[in-house]
């Protein structure tokens, strides 16, 4: 019984610690974004500024859920989730980068 409630706890932490990495990648999307929309002042831009503003909204709220122990989001949904997203996520700011 003790194992599964550290185990529990592990993956929670885990899945904050991912979801604080992907606050800290969609910030810098929304960095370069904010930056190139001063440049080119485009509406795709916008889009990507609201696309990532949303998803940032979804890692804090995520965050707030796992830490209350809340049962809506279990810690092996968000592990899953938020380690697809951060794949995701990272290989959209690689590519922004460059570009």
């Amino acid at each position: 019984m003790v194992l599964e409630l550290l185990g529990l706890t592990l993956i929670k932490t885990a899945a904050i610690g991912i979801e604080i990495a992907n606050v800290c990648l969609l910030s810098g999307l929304l960095y370069l974004y904010v930056k190139s929309y001063r440049q080119i002042k485009i509406g795709f831009t916008i889009g990507l500024i609201l696309f990532a503003s949303v998803l940032l909204i979804r890692s804090i709220l995520a965050i707030a859920l796992l830490i209350m122990a809340s049962d809506m989001l279990t810690g092996r949904q968000a592990f899953v989730g938020g380690f697809i997203e951060f794949i995701a996520l990272a290989i959209l700011l690689k590519i922004t980068w460059d570009y």
